[in-house]
């Protein structure tokens, strides 16, 4: 046992280097065959730890980028300028990066582990290769997984000369306009295994994703291919059309098809205990505007489980001071109607910085004089962080997430009873996904468009009840969806879109990609005294990112950056990015051209 400790140990300290990808392609891409006599079932558990939070700056980066473009939160406290900072300003030629870590993360950590099981379980002799043919396609599908996350937002990278730096010392990088068949036929290809595989080795425990469900990880694969294909269609549309008639005709149309089955990672390991960095979700974001009043004007229930209170209740202590405490001008304050509602969300774009935008495009707090001095209450709610982080962010060494400040009905409770779980690729999204399929006249696998739109809605309440209630959400048990769904129109694609928008806020990357992809949720131009179509109907929609003068735009991808100790492959480097700017101008200028297009996001 201690043996297998020393190894599990030794992978994860590999995982959680941060240098160079290609300095590790080249330096630490030690053959597999070198690695302990650990079983591969051991070395997989090691490898997965905390998956895709090996650093706590990936959690922070998740608030920073994604979920402020998609309008879930915005920054709390800044002035116009502030906000403007998040988007490009179309007229100049720099701009901000999203900052993703996916590229240094697949090559220091699953992608290089994933090869290394796979060769290790390749060397086995036969009798016992055969007991590990299920694991060896869990790791093939977790490895074309997180390539396809690198290949997403990045475009490029090593992929079919990587992990082998004997042969390819200086790897060339693939493109993603020819990685996504690549990638579907390794998931098939896996999938293909796990079917016709008997007597494989019982992962259990071993297993944080699907704790050994070899028929789980057999529908997440085929899900995923569809996924792919569908991030495609506009390029690629036979491509989509030909994956679900394999999927369908093949593997009897096995898809994702519960809540149980959803690709997630449980976590294991207690470092998000410690609040002190994640926790700005809670104390330097706010919800933003167009959501909350989304969830708002269609009585979604789910707003209990996605926002948080602000503090204008008497569930809060301080407010209860206000009301005893404050003066005249206090206490009348307290029954204007903006002060009766318990969420409010604040506006996104750098204009809404001007009071003609009122309370909801100020900062969070309200300051009121009450007998021997003033008292502070926050009005703008910020987004349900205990979905994200442990006790929500409170219990921090930071006064402003001091457990002090809980209302009366949040608990604090020991961290390491709080069992966290990320969600990846849900039932939920499969729901919404195959509604857009069916809706567009494509192999609906069997239900139609509304059938699959209503299966998401009800998927996406149960699984963040569940997580709601996991994470000791406030009356989360209580909580039911009445007759929220069936009141619900369906008015087609705009439908399924605003309420995959919703479902995303605890995966905010597909949102950005949904709405990359499909431009879904629009935008609306909001002006003081008038909120455009924010809240007047079932369909969503963004803020216009107005300064003043003209709209400000998002970032479409990441910037393909060589690191610090990557000069070595720089030629295929700069190769790689001018392939990119060759195939589609659209890219941009340059990699650092955020504002561009991977050529899957065609225009």
């Amino acid at each position: 046992m201690k043996t297998i400790n020393k190894y599990i140990l030794g992978l994860i300290a590999l995982a959680a280097v941060s240098q160079s990808c290609k300095k590790e392609l080249i330096d630490t891409n030690t053959n597999p065959k070198t690695l302990s006599d650990a079983n591969p079932e051991f070395l997989f558990t090691g490898a997965t730890a905390d998956f895709n939070l090996t650093s706590r700056g990936n959690t922070s980066q998740k608030y920073a980028s994604t979920m402020t473009y998609m309008q879930y939160i915005v920054p709390d406290g800044v002035d116009a300028n502030g906000l403007a900072g998040n988007y490009w300003n179309p007229t100049k030629t720099t701009g901000p990066n999203p900052g993703f870590p996916y590229y240094n993360d697949y090559f220091t950590g699953n992608g290089r582990d994933m090869n290394r099981i796979i060769a290790k379980i390749n060397s086995l002799p036969d009798a016992q290769k055969n007991t590990y043919q299920g694991l060896k396609a869990i790791c093939s599908i977790i490895n074309t997984y997180q390539a396809w996350k690198v290949a997403d937002v990045f475009g490029a990278l090593p992929y079919t000369q990587a992990f082998n730096d004997v042969q390819y010392p200086l790897p060339a990088y693939d493109f993603d306009f020819n990685l996504y068949k690549t990638f579907d036929t390794q998931l098939k290809d896996a999938a293909t295994l796990l079917k016709n595989s008997t007597g494989q080795f019982a992962l259990g425990a071993q297993d944080f994703f699907y704790n050994g469900d070899y028929g789980k990880w057999l529908s997440f694969a085929n899900t995923l291919r569809i996924k792919i294909a569908q991030r495609y269609e506009k390029r690629d549309p036979a491509q989509l059309t030909a994956v679900l008639t394999d999927i369908a005709n093949n593997f009897a149309g096995n898809i994702i098809a519960s809540n149980d089955a959803s690709f997630g990672y449980s976590q294991t390991r207690d470092w998000n205990n410690n609040v002190d960095d994640i926790n700005v979700i809670l104390f330097s974001y706010n919800a933003a505007f167009p959501f909350v009043e989304y969830l708002k004007s269609t009585n979604d229930p789910r707003i209990g489980f996605m926002v948080r209170q602000n503090d204008f209740g008497t569930n809060y202590k301080n407010y209860l001071v206000v009301q005893q405490k404050g003066d005249a001008a206090a206490q009348a304050a307290l029954l204007q109607p903006e002060n009766q509602v318990r969420y409010w969300g604040k506006h996104t774009f750098p204009a809404s910085a001007s009071t003609a935008y009122g309370s909801t495009g100020g900062d969070r707090f309200k300051t009121f004089t009450i007998t021997g001095g003033t008292q502070t209450l926050g009005f703008l709610s910020a987004i349900q962080s205990r979905l994200f982080i442990k006790n929500g962010g409170f219990g921090g060494f930071d006064a402003r997430s001091s457990k002090d400040l809980l209302h009366d009905d949040e608990p604090f409770v020991d961290g390491s009873t709080i069992k966290m779980r990320t969600p990846y690729l849900t039932y939920a999204e499969t729901c919404f996904m195959m509604a857009e399929i069916a809706q567009k006249g494509g192999n609906g696998l069997g239900k139609s468009a509304s059938q699959w739109f209503y299966a998401g809605v009800q998927a996406s309440f149960d699984a963040y009840k569940a997580a709601a209630i996991a994470t000791n959400v406030p009356n989360a048990a209580n909580i039911t969806i009445g007759n929220f769904a069936t009141n619900l129109p369906f008015l087609g694609l705009p439908s399924i879109y605003s309420q995959a928008w919703v479902n995303y806020l605890m995966q905010p990357e597909e949102s950005w990609a949904m709405w990359k992809r499909t431009g879904y949720p629009q935008f609306t131009d909001v002006r003081p005294g008038n909120n455009g179509l924010i809240g007047t109907s079932s369909i969503a929609y963004l803020e216009s990112l107005y300064d003043g003068s003209q709209n400000l735009l998002i970032p479409r991808r990441n910037s393909l950056d060589l690191s610090s100790g990557s000069n070595l492959n720089s030629a295929n480097y700069a190769a790689a990015i001018q392939a990119m700017i060759a195939k589609d101008a659209a890219y941009g200028i340059n990699a650092q051209d955020t504002k561009g297009r991977i050529w899957w996001d065609k225009q």
